[in-house]
């Protein structure tokens, strides 16, 4: 299944095989499929709340993924509902929402059952700095992270565990390579951005502006300096 340049680049942040994955958002169910198709998973369980591209999805994994050769499931729900179920190993991909769903989600998933271990795999539409911060708060660690480009908007895939070494921090780290003109475009977009928001709500932002600016002027003070247009809040 050929995959577009975001989500093939979130499959490809995989570092394991798992026992479930859950392919949450899914909408058309394509990063799903695909890792249906490629056996990263005993069984990747599709949950949306779309109810037309859920009753298509059903047929179409019905048809090139028959029951006896593969193990899948469609729950037409809200992630909210969905209670984190037993298993060896599991990862929850949350994808192409905005990051007060994906920290809503994380909210709901960890407390529906406390203790469990499971990964993450987030990749919020904008926002990242706020998610990074609850995937803090609920004790994840980063396993991976990558800066995603397509069709001129950014993106940040984060892969965290709870039993993983690094700590998350919130501006990105391991992500980051200055020698990238795309990452620099990135980093132009944030700081233009974080200033703009930090002045007309100071008391949300401006901590967060003072925290990309201080991680870009330790590269290139000239990143600080430009500003520039961005949709990630």
């Amino acid at each position: 299944m050929k995959l577009g340049h975001r989500l093939s680049q979130l499959e490809g942040m995989l570092k394991q095989r798992y026992s479930i994955i859950w392919d949450c958002c899914c909408d058309h169910g394509f990063l799903g499929m695909s890792l249906l198709q490629n056996k990263l998973a005993d069984k990747v369980v599709f949950v949306d709340v779309l109810v037309p591209q859920m009753a298509q999805l059903e047929r179409k994994l019905k048809q090139r993924f028959p029951a006896d050769k593969f193990d899948w499931e469609v729950l037409c729900q809200d992630l909210q509902e969905v209670t984190v179920p037993e298993a060896d190993s599991q990862l929850f991909i949350i994808a192409g929402v905005g990051a007060d769903s994906a920290i809503r989600f994380v909210d709901s998933l960890c407390a529906s059952r406390p203790g469990a271990k499971f990964d993450l795999l987030v990749c919020s539409v904008h926002g990242s700095y706020s998610v990074r911060e609850a995937l803090s708060r609920h004790g994840f660690r980063l396993k991976d992270e990558r800066i995603i480009l397509e069709n001129n908007r950014f993106y940040e895939g984060i892969y965290v565990s709870q039993t993983a070494d690094t700590n998350i921090m919130n501006t990105g780290a391991a992500m980051w390579d200055w020698l990238n003109p795309e990452h620099r475009e990135y980093a132009h977009r944030l700081s233009g951005h974080y200033s703009k928001k930090a002045k007309t709500d100071p008391t949300k932002f401006q901590s967060i502006s003072v925290d990309y600016k201080r991680l870009f002027n330790a590269i290139n003070p000239d990143i600080v300096h430009q500003s520039g247009s961005s949709k990630h809040d």
